[in-house]
């Protein structure tokens, strides 16, 4: 069975089985590569850092175009609270490839998405002390 064959869903990478979001942790830019090599000044892309299976972060590729978006999450996860993210159009793909030593593997998951949806959730509603 060949790799591209696989059907992945959100179930397969998510913390629990039965959850339609991920919970995000961190943002980050993906810049242009130049012809020799080095990284440019232009971005190509944004990647939205999520809790996944096990511990595991998914780095989920969103558009250029959505750096509003990415910006307002970036501001929520700098406060103390919980930020769930709901992806649009998400593509999950397995790959491996030969790594540094003779029998080594590397092998992941790569994400992408069209667009996405959150929510903010503050850390003190998950600790109410109910009398």
């Amino acid at each position: 069975m060949k790799l591209k064959n696989i059907r992945l869903t959100l179930a397969n990478v998510n913390t629990t089985t039965n959850r339609k979001d991920m919970e995000a942790v961190e943002t980050s830019a993906n810049r242009v590569r130049l012809d020799d090599g080095t990284l440019g000044k232009d971005i190509e892309s944004y990647s939205v850092h999520c809790l996944a299976y096990r511990g595991d972060i998914l780095k989920v590729k969103v558009p250029k175009e959505l750096a509003g978006k990415v910006t307002q999450l970036n501001e929520a996860l700098g406060d103390d609270v919980t930020v769930n993210v709901t992806f649009t159009g998400l593509k999950l793909k397995a790959y491996a490839m030969k790594g540094n030593g003779d029998y080594a593997v590397n092998s992941g998951v790569s994400a992408k998405a069209d667009d996405f949806t959150f929510t903010v959730q503050n850390v003190a509603d998950d600790f109410e002390v109910i009398p």
